[in-house]
């Protein structure tokens, strides 16, 4: 049977081991743990200030996995594929866990010969014709309805 009420002590220990680089899963399956969903309730609720000790605790795991891939790199011992699958593995799940950190990045940019430019110029209201206010607020009233069905 799984211990399901919250003690510090044990939260502490499955940040503290979190961030030593097991998993959840891992940890729960040991006896006298919490299930999964359990801890993860915990979080959510933020039961005595677990939400922001988890996040910790999860990003230190990201960092563990960070270290990890350079050790399977450069493992010679391992067959060249196998340290290919546990590097790319590690690489996707930090890259959606934490994208913007991990994740590829977009950058955009024209040939060298023809930059994209970005134009912009301010206009006066009052230097529009009928027509195109009307445009405008045409414009505007059917962002507003958009945003509403939405």
């Amino acid at each position: 049977m799984t211990q399901t009420n919250y003690t510090r002590e044990i939260s502490d220990t499955i940040c503290t081991r979190m961030s030593e680089g097991e998993s959840l899963r891992a940890i729960c399956r040991d006896t006298g743990m919490p299930s999964e969903g359990t801890v993860r309730g915990w979080a959510v609720r933020d039961v005595d200030g677990f939400s922001d000790r988890y996040r910790a605790a999860r990003q230190l795991l990201l960092e563990y996995w960070s270290d990890e891939i350079v050790s399977i790199a450069d493992d010679g011992e391992l067959d060249p594929r196998d340290r290919q699958i546990r590097t790319g593995v590690r690489q996707w799940l930090m890259s959606k866990l934490a994208p913007r950190r991990y994740g590829d990045k977009l950058q955009i940019g024209g040939d060298p010969e023809s930059p994209l430019q970005i134009m912009h110029r301010e206009v006066s209201l009052s230097d529009l014709s009928e027509a195109q206010l009307d445009a405008l607020q045409n414009f505007t009233h059917s962002l507003l309805i958009d945003a509403k069905l939405d």
